[in-house]
């Protein structure tokens, strides 16, 4: 048996800012330099991961990505200094909250199921 969490970050408003899926679609655009690609790779339309991107930065006022439009080597998307802190911010607290849970499964629980 293996405890499982399910986290995202909401803003006071009750919306949701990161949870996996962007952090996913930040990775994949970190690492193709497309948001085109990344969308293809999560096997997400480009209309729905635009869409989302789009969201949380109007959500957090803030872009997260650079699009450079003209495809090839002249398009592209990089992650802005926002969405990189956001991406590795998230990913950082997630491993905590992770580290935490495990511990206190050992802790408190695994005797009782044992």
């Amino acid at each position: 048996m293996q405890p499982r969490l399910k986290l995202w970050i909401e803003n006071e408003e009750g919306e949701q800012i990161v949870g996996e899926g962007l952090l996913q679609l930040l990775q994949k655009i970190e690492e193709t330099g497309s948001l085109n690609q990344a969308s293809a790779r999560l096997d997400m339309s480009y209309r729905t991961a635009w869409g989302k991107i789009e969201k949380i930065e109007n959500r957090l006022d803030s872009k997260l990505i650079h699009r450079e439009t003209g495809g090839g080597k002249k398009g592209g998307s990089t992650l802005t200094e926002r969405g990189r802190n956001l991406m590795r911010g998230y990913k950082s607290f997630k491993a905590r909250v992770e580290q935490e849970l495990e511990k206190s499964y050992e802790e408190e629980f695994l005797q009782i199921i044992e």
